[in-house]
């Protein structure tokens, strides 16, 4: 599907790997040219390589990519500057970097939640903030902030990241307000159970506290939604790049979930 992204210019950070790659992938096909940061720069250079060599021969003046640690303002002020001075506009921001840190509010540290508030909350923040006078000065943006559903369900095991989700889930909505006069779109994609390293260390983890196989550790996340499967960073993907383009310019400060029916007994 053509989704009229030919020639937009995007900032994807945490995109070294999982949803962040597979959602700069997804917007390279479109035709934008991609700007991609993450903390590993290794692991920032071979994602690089990858996005950058289509089927039919490389594509290298597509994709940059800039190693950043988004809780560093001086770090993310420079990315941005990079992508523009390298591309000449920004119109697409993806915030996915962050962590995921588990923890009961018996076992939560304030060292811990500090560190998932700033990596998540702090760093879409700053992104924005980095972002939004370019966006003014075109007349025209689009921002999706990749929040988990712990947001919606902050299980008593995931207190840190419930908290700093739900936080998120509020600046998404207050900056979508307060921009949209600006032509600027703002929303929240969230998504549960997707096909990462993040969720087979989680099965992992499974796998040694009930002392049980991969199948079984991995049957209690397929079977926690209606589909009955896990989903693939792609569907995350053409979920964003839908929100960025124009067939979807009547939808500002929303939160969309994306996770096989998860949600289905929370309303909102």
């Amino acid at each position: 599907m053509d989704l009229g992204l030919r020639g937009k210019v995007a900032l994807v950070t945490g995109a070294s790997r999982g949803i962040g790659k597979a959602v700069a992938q997804s917007l390279i096909d479109e035709g934008c040219r991609v700007a991609i940061c993450a903390r590993d720069g290794e692991r920032l250079r071979a994602a690089v390589a990858e996005l950058s060599h289509g089927a039919n021969g490389s594509i290298a003046d597509c994709v940059i990519g800039v190693p950043t640690d988004v809780t560093d303002e001086a770090a993310v002020k420079n990315f941005v500057a990079t992508a523009h001075k390298a591309f000449g506009r920004i119109d697409i921001l993806v915030n996915n970097a962050g962590t995921h840190l588990r923890g009961t509010v018996d076992t939560t540290t304030l060292d811990i939640l500090e560190r998932q508030l700033r990596d998540k909350v702090f760093g879409f923040f700053a992104m924005i903030q980095a972002v939004l006078p370019i966006m003014r000065n075109q007349k025209d943006g689009r921002i999706v902030n990749i929040i988990g559903q712990a947001a919606r369900h902050p299980h008593p095991d995931r207190f840190p990241s419930g908290v700093t989700n739900a936080a998120c889930m509020a600046l998404t909505k207050s900056v979508a307000d307060a921009v949209a006069r600006d032509n600027i779109r703002v929303n929240a994609v969230c998504p549960q159970y997707i096909e990462s390293e993040l969720l087979a260390s989680l099965i992992d983890k499974e796998m040694r506290e009930r002392k049980v196989d991969r199948a079984t550790a991995a049957g209690g996340f397929s079977r926690a939604n209606p589909l009955g499967r896990t989903g693939a960073p792609q569907e995350v993907a053409d979920l964003v790049s839908f929100l960025v383009s124009d067939s979807a310019n009547f939808v500002a400060g929303s939160s969309i979930s994306i996770d096989g029916g998860y949600h289905r007994y929370v309303f909102g």
